[in-house]
């Protein structure tokens, strides 16, 4: 029986062996939301959504995620600013929630931190 104020999100999704989906099409933000218990205290703001969206956008359109410099000044948001939303870091954070598979952090350091 749910509390009030709650409701059930049904979501059939895949998650490999550290936590990331599979496959990538079966996110939406009710999967995102999921993904991000435990690593975001609280509720997901405005700003967690606009990290994790266009991580999401950049990595469908251009197959990687976008440089950390660019994140910040296409966002509008400080690298620290970022950091305070993520604590656990912007691979294990929004990348995470976003659904970004795991496999694209075997790439290069220097591809996420120019």
């Amino acid at each position: 029986m749910n509390e009030p104020g709650t409701i059930n999100i049904i979501a059939r999704a895949y998650l490999d062996e550290e936590g990331y989906l599979m496959p990538l099409e079966k996110w939406d933000r009710n999967v995102g939301w999921l993904l991000a218990r435990g690593i975001v205290a609280g509720n997901l703001t405005e700003d967690h959504w606009r990290v994790i969206e266009y991580i999401r956008r950049y990595y469908v359109e251009f197959d990687i995620v976008p440089p950390i410099r660019k994140l910040c000044r296409d966002t509008g948001l400080k690298l620290s600013s970022i950091y305070k939303l993520f604590p656990t870091g912007i691979a294990k954070g929004p990348c995470r929630i976003a659904g970004i598979p795991s496999t694209i952090f075997n790439l290069p350091q220097t591809v996420l931190y120019p």
